[in-house]
């Protein structure tokens, strides 16, 4: 056995049972695919009570929170084409289940 399976595990039987709750939408991206629309890094998208979309970034260099209608729009179009390239919600749980070895 290798270092960190039991961890790994637990983890995963975490999100396998985190998918079916119906508040809990997981996509992941498949890894055959190498090229994908986040390859830039990661961003958050928020939406804050008044409706105002930001922004907010993190890299090696530092961080930053984005306003600028233009980029955030950029963001969430990103965010979209990863949904698309993603796995459906109906399929991820059946990726962690083969991880889980259909346990």
């Amino acid at each position: 056995m290798w270092p960190g399976r039991t961890r790994t595990t637990k983890q995963l039987q975490q999100l396998r049972e985190l998918a079916q709750l119906p508040c809990v939408s997981l996509q992941f991206l498949p890894l055959a695919g190498k090229v994908h629309a986040g390859l830039d890094g990661p961003f958050v998208l928020l939406e804050t009570p008044d409706h105002q979309h930001l922004a907010y970034v993190e890299g090696q260099r530092g961080s930053q929170w984005v306003s600028d209608a233009d980029e955030v729009s950029i963001m969430a179009r990103t965010y979209a084409m990863l949904r698309t390239q993603a796995l459906t919600k109906l399929d991820s749980p059946g990726l962690l289940d083969r991880l889980l070895g259909g346990q």
